[in-house]
């Protein structure tokens, strides 16, 4: 896992990733702030404890292509995801949807878990929990997209992984960005 110390404890003293906030005990929401408000957050899904579901072929091109689908029929903005065998993290923005973010993965939680059975998962798919995190204005969208889409890489997965997507515009962004 991204984080933890390897064999040698070489990261153990590397300061945590400002975009990975996860496990913190302070809480990082903003105070009165309207989360239905329209603007990109930052949103991570974990599957039940101790399943990886999306490791199989079939359940991972089921989440992406619902979670694509279900945002587009909603009019809600994708603007990156990756699904892990055990995770989703995802960029999007409410937009027009009328719905906040927590009715929408609700909906995806939903969506994928009844059709995750009809594929022989039996059982919970997902936690209760997720976190989501309101990309704020001193932050770089580009650099939580490329956070998003790394995620694979800093796992050891395959450079092809194909459960992964950041929109063009997103991209587009990082023309001038500092860092690349």
């Amino acid at each position: 896992m991204d984080g933890e110390a390897n064999n040698t404890g070489q990261e153990k003293n590397r300061p945590p990733s400002p975009l990975k906030t996860w496990g913190q005990n302070k809480s990082v929401r903003l105070q009165d702030f309207d989360y239905h408000e329209h603007a990109p957050y930052h949103v991570i899904v974990r599957c039940r404890p101790g399943a990886a579901p999306f490791g199989r072929t079939v359940m991972a091109t089921m989440a992406a292509e619902a979670l694509t689908t279900l945002l587009g029929e909603l009019n809600a903005h994708l603007g990156a995801f990756c699904l892990m065998p055990d995770h989703l993290h995802v960029l999007l923005s409410p937009d027009q949807s009328g719905r906040s973010v927590g009715e929408i993965i609700g909906r995806y939680k939903g969506i994928t878990t009844k059709r995750s059975w009809f594929l022989g998962w039996e059982g919970r798919l997902w936690q209760a929990p997720f976190y989501d995190h309101i990309v704020r204005r001193s932050e770089s969208i580009v650099d939580v997209a490329r956070y998003i889409y790394e995620n694979p890489d800093r796992r050891g997965l395959s450079s092809e992984y194909p459960y992964r997507w950041v929109d063009a515009q997103v991209c587009a962004r990082s023309q001038g960005h500092r860092g690349g």
